[in-house]
Order: structure tokens, then sequence, then C-alpha cells
């Protein structure tokens, strides 16, 4: 009896925590909950939280406005699943299964979006960010309710909840003073804008880089060119407030696209031809339409709408047109990357110019990150003050006030909401 004692101390099993748990469908089909936390085995880790991101992409699902696990991975069949909402989180270790090595009781972590194995094909061939851990979601109870229902975290996370239990893979300890609060900003967007321009195709000093979408994502990808030395950083955002924050952040232009409407490309492109039409001088032939012009690195952060917004709409709520755009203004051999989710519809280029123009297409899952090599690195550039997580967070949030956060989001009325549970 002593033994089983002892274990379930060590387990935090029958521990009692709050959630906010969605099940059903409709726009009321969310609440906080209070649970009871199950026995923990193998590798999984309990995590204390401190601070969560609301993500923009999970604001269909907590508001219920679209569906709520939509397809593979961990595709929920039973509607009527009660499932802990978020997909990631900054929190404290309070108990590890007996398989546990990556992190100790005590360590602060950050539970990331993807996980990484550091195993599997696509983490040993470079790609950890689609790690194969991705594939294999379980879908493990991890508590249950007050009638005796099972409770699942989404995709194995369920960073919505005072407790978090995942697996190691999705855990990165840091050893860091730097606020939970602003260390919540890299288990997703923050960190997705910094990997593409630090880690997918690294921004050079003296480049010339685009970055369509200001929200949280872009206006990281905005400092991470600032901070990898670009020499030109246009922000593209129809939101006035987001504009504003992004020439705060680095950019050295910020465009309104309504302003804009058919002339964005031919602006930006003019912006971006080089100082000098001297091609033995290492300049470019201006005459040469389809060589001369465009940015070396195009960062595509806009997505599709899940809500209309309540401040300024951008000129296409499906998400297509600025893939167009962004493809349009990469230079002929530059990068051009794709980070956004929720677009509804199909892309169409120019075959040859597709096929033949040398440009660099780099689409993302959270920004290409190796996130046991990369958040660590992140967080030492809050210490050092070059990456500005505190101007991202224009929200706070309790957990009870889940709902009005992801309004909030839905709205574009915030720019990173964060739950906070200290």
């Amino acid at each position: 009896m002593a033994q089983a004692t002892d274990d379930k101390k060590t387990s935090g099993a029958a521990r009692k925590f709050r959630a906010w748990v969605t099940r059903g469908s409709g726009r009321n089909n969310g609440s906080v909950e209070e649970l009871t936390l199950l026995p923990i085995k193998g590798r999984q880790v309990v995590v204390r939280t401190e601070a969560a991101h609301c993500c923009y992409s999970l604001s269909g699902r907590v508001l219920g406005l679209s569906d709520r696990n939509p397809g593979p991975p961990g595709t929920i069949q039973d509607v009527n699943q009660p499932v802990i909402q978020g997909h990631g989180g900054v929190g404290i270790v309070e108990s590890v299964g007996p398989e546990v090595r990556r992190v100790k009781v005590g360590d602060r972590v950050i539970v990331s979006v993807t996980p990484q194995c550091g195993q599997c094909y696509q983490c040993l061939h470079g790609r950890p960010d689609r790690c194969q851990s991705l594939s294999v979601i379980q879908n493990t109870p991890i508590a249950t309710m007050k009638d005796g229902r099972s409770v699942i975290g989404l995709t194995d996370i369920g960073g919505l909840a005072e407790m978090m239990v995942i697996y190691e893979e999705w855990c990165v300890p840091v050893f860091t003073n730097v606020s939970p609060v602003e260390l919540t900003m890299l288990h997703c967007s923050g960190a997705t804008g910094l990997g593409t321009t630090m880690n997918l195709a690294p921004v050079e000093p003296g480049s010339d880089v685009v970055v369509l979408g200001c929200g949280p994502v872009g206006l990281s990808a905005v400092q991470g060119a600032r901070i990898n030395g670009a020499a030109q950083i246009i922000a593209v955002e129809p939101i006035r407030a987001r504009r504003e924050l992004a020439l705060k952040l680095g950019a050295t232009a910020a465009i309104d696209p309504n302003a804009e409407g058919n002339k964005l490309v031919e602006k930006i492109l003019d912006m971006c031809k080089g100082p000098t039409d001297r091609i033995f001088a290492g300049g470019r032939d201006w005459r040469d339409i389809a060589f001369a012009r465009g940015a070396d690195f195009v960062i595509e952060a806009v997505g599709g709408d899940q809500a209309v917004p309540k401040v300024e709409v951008g000129p296409d709520p499906t998400g297509i047109l600025p893939l167009l755009q962004a493809w349009e203004v990469c230079r002929t051999g530059g990068c051009y990357m794709t980070t956004g989710v929720n677009q509804k519809g199909n892309v169409a280029f120019p075959a040859n110019r597709w096929s033949n123009g040398s440009k660099n297409h780099l689409p993302s899952q959270y920004g290409g990150c190796h996130m046991m090599r990369d958040l660590p690195r992140y967080a030492r550039l809050i210490e050092r003050g070059l990456f500005d997580a505190k101007s991202l967070v224009t929200s706070r949030w309790k957990l009870e006030q889940t709902r009005e956060a992801y309004q909030a989001v839905a709205d574009r009325t915030t720019v990173a909401a964060i739950l906070d549970f200290s």
C-alpha cells in the first residue's frame, strides 16, 4: 500500500487541475472543467503550465467555428470526445515517467507545437520539423472528468490547462531567467518566424527581405531578418497597428496592401532592384524584368481568415492572393518561404516560370525549427534584447477568459494573446 501511495505522488495521479475542454460542435462547445490527472508512464511528462500562447490557427477549434480536429495526424473520430485544446506552452516539470531522459523534475521547459525525437527518418535527414512523432499521435487519455469520461490533449499536448501531460519528444529544457510569458512566444508562432529567417533559409547580411503578414509569425520573421543583418525589410500588412509595430521591430518600410491594390507587386519589385544596373559591377540589368528585380528572401505569413476581422480586412480572406504575390516578388534565384495555414483554394503559377524560374520554394512546419537546438538559442536572443518577445505580447488573459482571448485573436484586435497561469 505504501508503494502505491509513493507511485501516485511521483506520477501526480489523482491530482485535480483545470483545463479548457471542448466537446461536441458549435460556439458553446468549450468550457473550463476540473479534471483528475491519471497516472503517467513510459516517456510521459507532467508539466505545471506557466503560460501559453493563443495561436490564431486554433481559434476556429476553440471558438467552435470549425472542425475541432480535421484530418491526420491524430484525427479524433468521436466529435464528443473531450479534448484539452492548445498546442504548446511553458512550464515547470512536476513528474516524469520511468523512461524519460530529456528533462528532470524542476526543469523549466518549452512544450513546442512540433516534437523532435531525434531518431526517426525525418529527424535523421535534417527535417525534425516533420518529426514522425507527429504521425503516431496516440490520443492517450491523461485525465478524467467528474462524470468519469476520459480526456485527451490536442495532438498529445493540451496546452490550455494548468497541467500538461506530454511525451518527452515535445519538451525542451531551457536554462534562462526570461519570463514564461516571453518564452511562450517560442512554442509556436515566434519560433516559426525566427526559423524561416535563421534556419529554413538563413537571411544574408545586406539582403532584401519581404514579409507578407505581420501577425506574431511575420513580426518574428521581421526581427529575425533584422538580427541577421538584412539591409531592407519590407513588411506588408493591412492592419495599421501591426504595420507600426513592424517598423518598431526592424522593418525599414511597411506597406498597406489595400492601398496599393494591384500595384503592390510592381512597387515591391521596384524597391528591390539593387543600387546599380551595371551587371559587370555586380548589379542587375533593370531592363530584364524576369531577372533584374525582386527580393532575396520572401516570407509569406498570412494564411486564410478563420473569422472576419474587426479591424482592417485584407484583400483576400482565402489567403491565396498573398501566396501568389510572395512568389511574384521573389527574385530569380531567391528564396520564397511559406508559413501560412488555412488557405482555401488552389494556387496556379505560369508553368515555365515555375519549372525554370530558379526560385527556391521552402514550405515549412514550425519554420523548419530543430527545436532542441533552436529554442534555447532563441531564448538567448530574448536575454540579449535582440528578439523583442515582450512587444509581441499585446494582451494577457486568465484560463477563465480563454474564449475572450481567442475571440480577440480571431478579431485580430491583439497581436499575441497569452494565457498567464501565474
